[in-house]
């Protein structure tokens, strides 16, 4: 390929090239395509932070209900945020504590335990749930 300096078009060698303005389209296109795919990979993004809230609750669940089914308590978390605190009442039963919902890909989640007791743990985003689990039949759903 070579450049014409007096027309400034990109040329072929057979002399037939592109204008101005048609690359400036297709420039145009390019950039509304990329800027489709960013917001596909925002809503992707926000998916996977769900996902592993939901993962994280999941888990959580399973030690609940060791402590429910020996007898024991569920009791809240320390901080609403980042977890802290025995799960269990009885530490015969389980020692384990509550675990972040800031850690695994969340730290930029706003995510919060909203409730906790011996039948239910669900965790959401401070006004609205956004998955919850049933102790009892250890399922997880997104709300």
């Amino acid at each position: 390929m070579m450049k014409n300096k007096k027309q400034n078009i990109v040329m072929s060698k057979d002399g037939q090239g592109f204008t101005l303005i048609e690359l400036l389209v297709v420039i145009a296109i390019i950039g509304i395509l990329a800027s489709i795919v960013m917001v596909s990979l925002n809503s992707a993004r926000d998916r996977a932070r769900v996902a592993s809230l939901q993962s994280t609750l999941a888990s959580v669940t399973t030690l609940a209900s060791l402590c429910v089914t020996d007898g024991a308590n569920v009791q809240a978390p320390t901080s609403a945020s980042t977890g802290g605190g025995a799960l269990c009442d009885d530490t015969a039963v389980t020692t384990e504590i509550w675990p972040t919902l800031r850690g695994q890909g969340l730290e930029s989640s706003a995510y919060v335990y909203t409730t906790t007791d011996n039948t239910s743990i669900i965790a959401g985003d401070g006004t609205n749930p956004v998955v919850t689990c049933t102790i009892a039949t250890g399922s997880c759903i997104r709300n």
